[in-house]
Protein backbone atom coordinates (compact mmCIF):
# COMPACT_ATOMS: atom_id res chain seq x y z
CA UNK A 1 0.00 0.00 0.00
CA UNK A 2 1.61 3.31 -1.02
CA UNK A 3 0.54 5.13 1.98
CA UNK A 4 1.86 2.44 4.18
CA UNK A 5 5.26 2.74 2.00
CA UNK A 6 5.33 6.63 2.35
CA UNK A 7 4.83 6.28 6.51
CA UNK A 8 7.62 3.79 6.41
CA UNK A 9 10.12 6.25 4.25
CA UNK A 10 9.56 9.43 6.63
CA UNK A 11 8.90 7.64 10.07
CA UNK A 12 12.69 6.75 10.92
CA UNK A 13 13.63 7.34 14.84
CA UNK A 14 10.13 9.70 14.93
CA UNK A 15 7.46 9.25 17.22
CA UNK A 16 4.03 10.41 15.87
CA UNK A 17 1.37 10.72 19.22
CA UNK A 18 -2.56 10.86 18.05
CA UNK A 19 -4.43 13.48 20.96
CA UNK A 20 -8.61 12.59 21.41
CA UNK A 21 -11.04 13.33 24.17
CA UNK A 22 -14.73 12.87 24.65
CA UNK A 23 -15.75 10.13 21.89
CA UNK A 24 -19.56 10.11 22.43
CA UNK A 25 -21.61 7.40 20.57
CA UNK A 26 -23.25 10.14 19.15
CA UNK A 27 -21.86 14.05 19.13
CA UNK A 28 -23.71 16.15 21.69
CA UNK A 29 -25.82 18.92 19.07
CA UNK A 30 -23.74 21.54 21.04
CA UNK A 31 -21.14 19.51 19.76
CA UNK A 32 -21.34 18.58 16.56
CA UNK A 33 -17.25 18.20 15.50
CA UNK A 34 -16.46 15.39 18.29
CA UNK A 35 -15.20 12.57 17.23
CA UNK A 36 -18.19 10.14 17.81
CA UNK A 37 -17.46 6.21 18.26
CA UNK A 38 -18.32 5.22 14.85
CA UNK A 39 -15.78 7.56 13.31
CA UNK A 40 -13.17 6.40 16.07
CA UNK A 41 -13.51 3.08 15.07
CA UNK A 42 -12.84 3.33 11.47
CA UNK A 43 -9.87 5.53 12.51
CA UNK A 44 -8.41 2.42 14.62
CA UNK A 45 -9.00 0.10 11.53
CA UNK A 46 -8.12 2.28 8.80
CA UNK A 47 -5.24 4.39 10.16
CA UNK A 48 -3.75 2.62 12.95
CA UNK A 49 -3.61 -1.02 10.85
CA UNK A 50 -1.19 1.23 9.38
CA UNK A 51 0.80 2.26 12.19
CA UNK A 52 3.37 0.15 15.08
CA UNK A 53 0.91 1.56 18.05
CA UNK A 54 3.11 1.44 21.58
CA UNK A 55 2.52 2.38 24.94
CA UNK A 56 3.19 5.78 25.42
CA UNK A 57 5.87 5.64 28.12
CA UNK A 58 7.35 2.64 26.56
CA UNK A 59 7.88 4.28 23.11
CA UNK A 60 9.41 7.42 25.07
CA UNK A 61 11.91 4.82 26.19
CA UNK A 62 12.86 3.45 22.87
CA UNK A 63 12.72 6.99 21.52
CA UNK A 64 15.81 7.73 23.62
CA UNK A 65 17.36 4.44 23.10
CA UNK A 66 17.27 4.66 19.37
CA UNK A 67 14.97 1.55 19.29
CA UNK A 68 12.17 2.62 18.05
CA UNK A 69 10.23 0.91 15.14
CA UNK A 70 9.30 2.71 11.68
CA UNK A 71 5.68 3.81 12.02
CA UNK A 72 5.61 4.01 15.85
CA UNK A 73 2.29 5.69 17.38
CA UNK A 74 1.14 6.12 20.71
CA UNK A 75 -2.98 7.02 21.40
CA UNK A 76 -3.65 9.18 24.28
CA UNK A 77 -6.70 10.83 25.39
CA UNK A 78 -7.16 13.88 27.99
CA UNK A 79 -9.77 15.13 30.53
CA UNK A 80 -11.69 11.90 31.85
CA UNK A 81 -14.68 11.02 31.09
CA UNK A 82 -16.85 8.02 32.20
CA UNK A 83 -18.00 6.77 29.05
CA UNK A 84 -14.85 5.60 27.87
CA UNK A 85 -15.21 2.88 30.11
CA UNK A 86 -18.39 1.21 27.27
CA UNK A 87 -17.08 3.17 24.15
CA UNK A 88 -13.50 3.66 23.94
CA UNK A 89 -11.71 0.94 26.34
CA UNK A 90 -13.56 -1.68 24.69
CA UNK A 91 -12.78 -0.34 21.19
CA UNK A 92 -9.22 -0.72 22.09
CA UNK A 93 -8.86 -4.06 23.97
CA UNK A 94 -10.88 -5.51 20.70
CA UNK A 95 -8.29 -4.92 18.30
CA UNK A 96 -5.18 -5.22 21.43
CA UNK A 97 -4.00 -1.39 21.27
CA UNK A 98 -3.01 0.37 23.87
CA UNK A 99 -3.56 4.02 24.80
CA UNK A 100 -2.76 6.66 27.95
CA UNK A 101 -5.41 8.36 29.03
CA UNK A 102 -4.29 11.84 31.34
CA UNK A 103 -7.18 11.98 33.70
CA UNK A 104 -8.41 15.78 35.41
CA UNK A 105 -8.29 14.78 39.08
CA UNK A 106 -10.73 17.33 40.43
CA UNK A 107 -13.61 15.18 39.62
CA UNK A 108 -12.70 12.75 41.77
CA UNK A 109 -12.94 15.54 44.23
CA UNK A 110 -16.67 16.64 43.13
CA UNK A 111 -15.63 18.97 40.62
CA UNK A 112 -16.62 18.47 37.11
CA UNK A 113 -14.66 19.45 33.89
CA UNK A 114 -15.32 23.26 32.99
CA UNK A 115 -16.06 22.69 29.61
CA UNK A 116 -18.43 20.28 30.68
CA UNK A 117 -20.40 22.29 32.81
CA UNK A 118 -20.72 24.71 30.40
CA UNK A 119 -22.26 22.50 28.00
CA UNK A 120 -24.98 20.92 30.93
CA UNK A 121 -25.59 25.03 31.25
CA UNK A 122 -26.17 25.95 27.47
CA UNK A 123 -28.60 22.84 26.82
CA UNK A 124 -31.05 24.35 30.23
CA UNK A 125 -30.33 28.38 29.92
CA UNK A 126 -33.92 29.38 29.27
CA UNK A 127 -34.18 31.94 25.92
CA UNK A 128 -33.86 33.92 24.07
CA UNK A 129 -30.99 35.95 25.82
CA UNK A 130 -27.83 35.04 27.71
CA UNK A 131 -26.43 37.92 29.88
CA UNK A 132 -24.12 37.21 32.67
CA UNK A 133 -23.76 40.90 33.50
CA UNK A 134 -19.99 40.45 32.47
CA UNK A 135 -18.38 44.00 30.28
CA UNK A 136 -16.40 41.29 28.48
CA UNK A 137 -19.36 38.92 27.66
CA UNK A 138 -21.63 41.15 26.01
CA UNK A 139 -25.88 39.60 25.60
CA UNK A 140 -25.94 37.56 23.14
CA UNK A 141 -29.29 35.25 21.60
CA UNK A 142 -29.36 31.59 22.76
CA UNK A 143 -32.20 30.64 20.81
CA UNK A 144 -31.70 28.54 18.31
CA UNK A 145 -29.40 25.76 18.14
CA UNK A 146 -27.02 27.50 16.41
CA UNK A 147 -26.58 30.30 18.69
CA UNK A 148 -26.10 28.12 21.49
CA UNK A 149 -22.81 26.62 19.80
CA UNK A 150 -21.55 29.66 18.83
CA UNK A 151 -21.85 30.57 22.71
CA UNK A 152 -20.60 27.19 23.63
CA UNK A 153 -17.63 28.54 21.65
CA UNK A 154 -17.61 31.86 22.97
CA UNK A 155 -17.68 30.94 26.79
CA UNK A 156 -14.85 28.30 26.38
CA UNK A 157 -12.58 30.31 24.41
CA UNK A 158 -13.25 33.65 27.21
CA UNK A 159 -13.52 31.31 30.18
CA UNK A 160 -9.75 29.24 29.10
CA UNK A 161 -7.88 32.32 29.65
CA UNK A 162 -9.37 33.36 33.49
CA UNK A 163 -7.68 32.59 36.68
CA UNK A 164 -9.64 29.72 38.60
CA UNK A 165 -11.28 31.82 40.86
CA UNK A 166 -12.50 33.81 38.16
CA UNK A 167 -13.63 31.19 36.09
CA UNK A 168 -15.34 29.48 38.77
CA UNK A 169 -17.25 32.92 39.49
CA UNK A 170 -18.76 32.93 36.06
CA UNK A 171 -19.83 29.41 35.67
CA UNK A 172 -21.70 29.56 38.86
CA UNK A 173 -23.29 32.86 37.20
CA UNK A 174 -24.18 30.64 34.46
CA UNK A 175 -25.05 27.50 35.87
CA UNK A 176 -27.72 29.99 38.28
CA UNK A 177 -29.14 31.34 35.49
CA UNK A 178 -29.51 27.98 33.60
CA UNK A 179 -31.32 26.61 37.07
CA UNK A 180 -28.31 23.46 37.06
CA UNK A 181 -25.85 22.97 39.75
CA UNK A 182 -22.14 21.35 38.79
CA UNK A 183 -23.29 18.39 40.44
CA UNK A 184 -25.96 17.80 37.72
CA UNK A 185 -22.24 17.07 35.34
CA UNK A 186 -21.22 13.50 34.99
CA UNK A 187 -17.81 12.72 36.06
CA UNK A 188 -15.60 9.63 36.33
CA UNK A 189 -15.50 7.72 39.03
CA UNK A 190 -12.72 6.33 41.34
CA UNK A 191 -13.85 2.54 40.57
CA UNK A 192 -13.96 3.62 36.61
CA UNK A 193 -10.55 5.17 36.83
CA UNK A 194 -9.04 2.00 38.47
CA UNK A 195 -10.80 -0.31 36.25
CA UNK A 196 -9.09 1.33 33.03
CA UNK A 197 -5.82 1.13 35.21
CA UNK A 198 -6.76 -2.54 35.60
CA UNK A 199 -7.62 -2.87 31.72
CA UNK A 200 -3.36 -2.50 31.28
CA UNK A 201 -4.35 1.29 29.95
CA UNK A 202 -1.88 4.13 31.00
CA UNK A 203 -3.14 6.41 33.06
CA UNK A 204 -1.56 10.29 33.26
CA UNK A 205 -2.49 13.41 35.30
CA UNK A 206 -3.64 16.88 33.50
CA UNK A 207 -3.96 18.92 36.46
CA UNK A 208 -6.70 18.83 38.86
CA UNK A 209 -9.04 21.45 37.26
CA UNK A 210 -8.05 22.03 34.25
CA UNK A 211 -6.11 25.81 33.78
CA UNK A 212 -3.82 26.98 31.67
CA UNK A 213 -0.86 27.01 33.60
CA UNK A 214 0.22 30.72 32.95
CA UNK A 215 -2.34 31.99 34.70
CA UNK A 216 -1.82 30.11 37.82
CA UNK A 217 0.43 31.66 40.70
CA UNK A 218 3.44 29.42 41.91
CA UNK A 219 1.00 27.74 44.65
CA UNK A 220 -1.98 26.89 42.60
CA UNK A 221 0.86 25.47 39.61
CA UNK A 222 2.04 23.25 42.24
CA UNK A 223 -0.92 21.83 43.53
CA UNK A 224 -2.45 21.60 39.66
CA UNK A 225 0.82 19.68 38.50
CA UNK A 226 2.19 17.72 41.59
CA UNK A 227 -0.93 17.57 43.88
CA UNK A 228 -2.89 15.79 40.39
CA UNK A 229 -0.03 13.04 40.15
CA UNK A 230 -0.06 12.51 44.45
CA UNK A 231 -4.25 12.18 44.04
CA UNK A 232 -4.34 9.82 40.71
CA UNK A 233 -1.51 7.52 42.16
CA UNK A 234 -3.45 7.31 45.38
CA UNK A 235 -6.25 6.26 43.07
CA UNK A 236 -4.62 3.25 40.88
CA UNK A 237 -1.93 1.94 43.52
CA UNK A 238 0.53 2.53 41.19
CA UNK A 239 2.98 5.00 39.75
CA UNK A 240 1.63 7.77 37.63
CA UNK A 241 4.33 8.75 35.47
CA UNK A 242 3.03 11.44 32.62
CA UNK A 243 1.52 14.88 32.31
CA UNK A 244 -0.38 16.66 29.75
CA UNK A 245 -0.47 20.30 29.99
CA UNK A 246 -4.25 21.93 29.86
CA UNK A 247 -4.74 23.40 25.97
CA UNK A 248 -0.77 22.59 25.21
CA UNK A 249 0.40 25.07 23.57
CA UNK A 250 4.20 25.87 23.93
CA UNK A 251 4.59 29.75 25.52
CA UNK A 252 0.68 30.77 25.08
CA UNK A 253 0.06 27.95 27.48
CA UNK A 254 2.99 26.99 29.69
CA UNK A 255 6.61 27.99 30.08
CA UNK A 256 10.02 26.80 31.19
CA UNK A 257 8.86 26.92 35.08
CA UNK A 258 6.01 24.61 34.17
CA UNK A 259 7.89 21.93 32.58
CA UNK A 260 10.74 22.11 35.44
CA UNK A 261 7.78 21.80 38.13
CA UNK A 262 6.52 18.70 36.18
CA UNK A 263 10.17 17.32 36.15
CA UNK A 264 10.49 18.04 39.93
CA UNK A 265 7.15 16.63 40.95
CA UNK A 266 8.09 13.55 39.34
CA UNK A 267 7.05 12.67 36.06
CA UNK A 268 9.10 10.77 33.24
CA UNK A 269 7.56 12.48 30.66
CA UNK A 270 4.90 15.32 29.53
CA UNK A 271 2.95 16.01 26.30
CA UNK A 272 2.29 18.74 24.66
CA UNK A 273 -0.41 19.97 21.76
CA UNK A 274 1.93 21.29 19.40
CA UNK A 275 1.91 19.13 15.82
CA UNK A 276 4.76 17.39 15.09
CA UNK A 277 6.76 14.12 15.79
CA UNK A 278 8.93 13.18 18.41
CA UNK A 279 12.74 12.65 17.48
CA UNK A 280 15.52 11.82 19.79
CA UNK A 281 16.38 15.90 19.95
CA UNK A 282 12.79 15.86 21.30
CA UNK A 283 12.60 16.91 25.08
CA UNK A 284 10.70 14.01 27.24
CA UNK A 285 8.67 16.50 29.12
CA UNK A 286 7.43 18.12 25.71
CA UNK A 287 6.13 15.54 23.51
CA UNK A 288 3.75 17.06 20.63
CA UNK A 289 0.55 15.64 19.57
CA UNK A 290 -1.73 15.77 16.94
CA UNK A 291 -5.81 14.95 16.14
CA UNK A 292 -6.57 13.80 12.81
CA UNK A 293 -9.25 15.63 12.44
CA UNK A 294 -10.26 14.81 8.79
CA UNK A 295 -13.05 12.74 7.45
CA UNK A 296 -11.88 11.03 4.50
CA UNK A 297 -9.07 8.32 4.62
CA UNK A 298 -6.80 9.94 2.23
CA UNK A 299 -6.81 12.88 3.70
CA UNK A 300 -5.86 11.45 7.40
CA UNK A 301 -3.13 10.01 5.98
CA UNK A 302 -1.98 13.37 4.22
CA UNK A 303 -2.27 14.84 7.79
CA UNK A 304 0.30 11.98 9.14
CA UNK A 305 2.09 12.34 6.69
CA UNK A 306 2.57 16.50 6.88
CA UNK A 307 2.45 15.62 10.88
CA UNK A 308 5.60 13.47 10.34
CA UNK A 309 7.55 16.46 8.50
CA UNK A 310 6.05 19.09 11.21
CA UNK A 311 9.12 20.72 13.47
CA UNK A 312 7.36 20.95 17.02
CA UNK A 313 7.78 24.46 19.22
CA UNK A 314 9.28 23.88 22.77
CA UNK A 315 9.92 26.23 25.44
CA UNK A 316 13.44 26.19 26.80
CA UNK A 317 14.30 23.97 29.45
CA UNK A 318 16.33 24.33 32.49
CA UNK A 319 19.66 22.80 32.39
CA UNK A 320 19.72 19.07 34.24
Amino acid sequence: MISRLVLQSLSKDKLSVLLFHKVPQQCDPLVPADVNMARFEHLLDYTFSQLQVLPLEEAVGRLQTGRLPRRAACITFDDGYPDWLAGVAPALRRRNLHATFFITSGQFDGVPLWHERILAALRRLPGPWLDLGIPFLPAQPVVTMDDRRRQVQRLEQELKYLTLHRREQILQQLEAAAGVQAADVPVMSENQLRDLHSQGFGIGAHTALHPILDYCNAEEAEREIGGAREHLQAIVGGPVNGFAYPNGRPYADFSRLHVDAVRHAGYRYAVTTHWGVADACTSPFQIPRFTPWAERDWHVTYQLVRNLMTEPMQVPEAAV
